[in-house]
């Protein structure tokens, strides 16, 4: 009996090895498997957060551009006022008139790639809040200023959402973290 076990021995023993090498060898195509999905979903969020932060970026831009021109429009409409006390009543210059449609229309594309929803209702309350003086025809100065003001307000809370944004961008690229929600 002897022999016969001694004999089994080494084919049991090629028959584990082998098992032991498949098994290995699974486990380590399953883990480069995992790591491969890993840095693939890693280069993704990297790519989302590379593209948000270039147009939250290109968004505060244009929201400045547009808070300058539509002071621009309302000091000209306000000036042109002066003689016939009414807001409105002039054509405003060609060159400025484009500069300011120009303005609004940059923030509205550039707020259709925003990917936070609440981020971009309030940029489109924001820019209708900025048309409503340049929409008041012959109005009382008084109300074309309150509504400016209201419009600046507004386009004020939203660029500082957008900055608020591209902070907690940098914060959780650089860190991990996320910024506190803001109440």
């Amino acid at each position: 009996m002897d022999s016969g076990w001694m004999a089994v021995w080494p084919v049991a023993a090629f028959f584990l090895g082998g098992l032991a090498t498949q098994v290995t060898g699974w486990l380590t195509h399953r883990r480069q498997q995992l790591e491969r999905k890993q840095d693939a979903a890693a280069a993704l969020h990297a790519r989302r957060e590379s593209f948000e932060l270039d147009q939250l970026q290109k968004l505060s831009d244009a929201l400045q551009n547009l808070g300058r021109k539509a002071a621009q429009v309302h000091h000209a409409d306000m000036m042109a006022g002066r003689e016939s006390r009414l807001y409105g009543a002039e054509r405003l210059a060609e060159e400025l008139d484009e500069a300011h449609r120009l303005a609004h229309q940059e923030v509205r594309m550039l707020s259709r790639l925003v990917l936070n929803d609440d981020l971009r209702e309030q940029l489109a309350d924001a820019r209708s809040a900025m048309l409503v003086p340049s929409a008041m025809n012959r109005a009382d100065p008084r109300a074309a200023e309150a509504a400016f003001v209201e419009g600046l307000q507004k386009l004020d809370q939203v660029m500082d959402e957008v900055a608020a944004q591209i902070r907690e961008i940098y914060l959780s690229s650089t860190t991990g973290q996320t910024l506190a929600p803001r109440v």
